[in-house]
């Protein structure tokens, strides 16, 4: 299924949901996240899914043909093709914000305490199956 898509967005809350690794990371966790993708112009859509994140769980994921004007909390964004290679296990998603591959906005103190939660937020993410 195309990354990012409705269909992939559904998939992903399904399989954050049932992950017991993500729910113990995450079970402090109360926010929001944006996957986005950036668009290769500046009037170009940048496709991205919201993710709506408490307690472990994820209550909503919600795709955008367009993110750019969805206000959340973080927001996670890189190219398509690095989210493929991200998505493919090929990029570690905290070293990949440490250099310049992906940009993350947001709080960083609070992100930093949930590193773990993030880093299965990714780890969920590469098992849903996708394509871009």
């Amino acid at each position: 299924m195309p990354f990012p898509s409705a269909e992939w967005a559904a998939a992903y809350r399904q399989a954050l949901n049932d992950n017991p690794a993500y729910r113990t990371a995450a079970k402090a966790w109360v926010g929001d996240i944006l996957l986005l993708v950036r668009s290769p112009g500046a009037d170009a859509p940048a496709p991205g899914v919201h993710l709506d994140l408490a307690d472990g769980g994820c209550r909503a994921a919600t795709f955008y043909p367009d993110a750019r004007a969805v206000a959340s909390e973080f927001v996670y964004e890189g190219t398509p093709e690095n989210w493929q290679r991200l998505l493919r296990h090929e990029l570690d998603p905290v070293k990949a914000i440490l250099d310049g591959t992906f940009k993350v906005r947001g709080n960083l103190a609070k992100l930093m305490r949930f590193t773990r939660a993030a880093k299965e937020l990714v780890e969920t993410a590469s098992n849903v199956p996708a394509s871009l």
